[in-house]
């Protein structure tokens, strides 16, 4: 009996048959491919500081990258424009977010300002580490790296207050960017370690220099002008206090004020060896630098990682002052950056 529709027919039924056959081990295998692929696509990590025109974030961007190829994670290092730009932060999160990234270390420039981008990662499943500088709040993050700035603060005002013995303190506060969590705990660390009541009996100039070196030496000029007694300067960083001691030397004060900061870098301790500042309290961005991307690799990669882990903070001077730790120049030279 003949098919329907005859010879001809059941031939193309025939062939079109072996065709769907031989096409079945062949989508078995490309969907195979495509998960292998998948499985070994690279894993992005963000890693997001303030700004380049700072030292210390400088040093950072060497030694991430380097971590990132040994951990074998792609990473993409950005900078905002000027400390306190929270603007190019947002965006270059939710740039991150777009291009699939799995976590995220981010130094944010304003603690608060940040958050809403860093909720909009994490409810991607996007892993956030804050690296140096704490969200507002705290808990916006998965976990914080840093020195304990508000430590680092208080070795400052403990040594300050021991080397104005006998001297009636007229203090200079030169801050760094308001709104950003190092700033408040250096200064508040500064103010409660140099004693009670210390901004309000001794402060008389509060000036922002946003940690840059140019606006730290305008600021010191303006302090200087209207208030030429001046004896002590805190300053949020290094840049800040070298543009501080340009103005006290050109004025000729360099013996007569002295200046308390921190950051750690070669400059900075060169400083200290030299007599333009008389403390620096050295971070360790290398250190912060390395943990930041080898945990978010690690949590990229589905593995839990700390919450919290404070970096180190070491006071360098030259001259050692009862009960405050401290430790010499030699060190600082040692372990300096940048």
């Amino acid at each position: 009996m003949r098919s329907r529709g005859g010879p001809k027919r059941f031939l193309a039924q025939v062939v079109l048959a072996c065709v769907l056959v031989s096409l079945l081990p062949l989508s078995g295998t490309v969907r195979a491919q495509e998960a292998r692929h998948s499985a070994h696509a690279p894993i992005v990590v963000g890693y997001l500081v303030k700004t380049l025109t700072n030292p210390y974030f400088v040093a950072m961007q060497p030694v991430a990258q380097a971590e990132a190829k040994k951990m074998g994670v792609t990473l993409i290092y950005e900078a905002g424009k000027y400390d306190g730009d929270t603007a190019t932060q947002t965006s270059q999160i939710d740039d991150l977010i777009t291009r699939g990234a799995k976590a995220i270390v981010l130094i944010p420039s304003i603690s608060a300002g940040i958050v809403p981008a860093v909720r909009r990662a994490t409810a991607k499943g996007i892993t956030v580490i804050a690296l140096d500088t704490a969200t507002d709040p705290p808990s916006a993050v998965t976990a914080f790296f840093a020195t304990d700035n508000y430590e680092a603060g208080l070795l400052n005002g403990l040594w300050a207050r021991k080397a104005m013995a006998g001297v009636t303190p007229v203090i200079a506060l030169l801050e760094g960017t308001p709104g950003s969590s190092v700033n408040t705990d250096r200064m508040n660390g500064f103010l409660n370690g140099f004693g009670l009541n210390t901004r309000s009996l001794y402060v008389v100039s509060d000036q922002i220099t946003n940690g840059d070196q140019g606006k730290g030496q305008t600021a010191m000029e303006n302090v200087l002008t209207a208030h030429p007694n001046v004896n002590l300067v805190w300053t949020i960083n290094e840049p800040a206090a070298l543009g501080a001691s340009t103005a006290i030397r050109a004025k000729g004060l360099q013996n007569k004020i002295k200046i308390v900061s921190m950051d750690g870098g070669c400059r900075g301790i060169r400083a200290v060896r030299d007599g333009l500042i008389s403390t620096d309290v050295m971070q360790f961005p290398a250190k912060m630098a390395m943990l930041g991307v080898q945990y978010a690799a690690a949590a990229a990669k589905g593995q839990k990682i700390p919450a919290l882990i404070d970096t180190g903070e070491v006071l360098v001077t030259t001259k050692t002052e009862p009960f405050v730790p401290s430790s010499p120049v030699s060190f600082g030279l040692a372990n300096c950056w940048g």
